[in-house]
């Protein structure tokens, strides 16, 4: 029809979020625990035994080589 927008129909996606806790200073890539696949990575806390500086960077550096779209860290 003239004048009418044709408009295609909207893509669907799924977002596949994983949620971890409690690592404790494990890393996944040391194999202590296995990560599903996913877009979004959230670590909803206990990252570390102590907190120190030392035990956040080890915890900090095997996260940004983890396959993930986003990732969100619950302090």
């Amino acid at each position: 029809m003239a004048g009418q927008w044709q408009h295609d129909p909207p893509t669907l996606r799924r977002t596949r979020i994983v949620c971890i806790s409690d690592t404790h200073n494990a890393s996944p890539l040391t194999g202590a625990f296995k990560l599903p696949k996913g877009d979004v990575l959230i670590h909803a806390g206990d990252m570390s035994n102590q907190g120190s500086l030392s035990e956040l960077q080890r915890t900090a550096e095997w996260m940004e080589k983890v396959d993930f779209e986003a990732k969100i860290v619950v302090a």
